[in-house]
């Protein structure tokens, strides 16, 4: 059974998460796949986890890859050691929201489109070209192993909004 920590009580939040080495990778599947069931599950519904929230220093993240909010149509992934390539020099203001930040919701500025690679479930490289929310979601994700909470990016901390 998983456990969301929060910034509060969670010091791995606050660190820079250690690359997986490739003797441990599979080691780290099983972790990867507990992660992939708590975001499924229709009780906690949510399209983002990274390692840290869950008490663990190392760089894996799931996501959904949603088009958009109204997508009902997405894959969820597991990512080991995903890391940023490329990215647009454009970028767009959207809400975020985060588990181990609860009920606090900002205004975020993220890049519109980036490159990545990341290790795949079957041990595989993979590189994806993500666009707007996919590329949002795996940015946030990606801070959280680089010890970056949405909130330390908050555009302008006088607009809070609400849920």
């Amino acid at each position: 059974m998983l456990k969301i920590q929060t910034w509060t009580t969670n010091e791995i939040l606050r660190k820079v998460s250690e690359e997986i080495k490739k003797e441990e990778l599979s080691k780290y599947v099983k972790l990867g796949q507990d992660m992939l069931k708590y975001i499924k599950d229709p009780d906690n519904w949510w399209v983002w986890l990274a390692a840290p929230q869950v008490g663990h220093n190392i760089r894996l993240i799931v996501v959904s890859l949603l088009k958009d909010r109204d997508d009902e149509n997405f894959p969820t992934i597991m990512m080991l050691n995903p890391e940023i390539l490329e990215h647009s020099e454009e970028t767009y203001l959207d809400n975020e929201w985060c588990l181990s930040v609860p009920w606090e919701r900002w205004k975020v500025e993220r890049w519109i489109e980036m490159k990545i690679k990341f290790i795949d479930k079957n041990l595989k490289e993979q590189k994806l070209i993500l666009k707007w929310l996919q590329a949002r979601i795996v940015q946030h994700e990606i801070d959280h192993l680089n010890w970056v909470l949405f909130i330390d990016k908050i555009v302008n901390k006088e607009k809070r909004l609400n849920f």
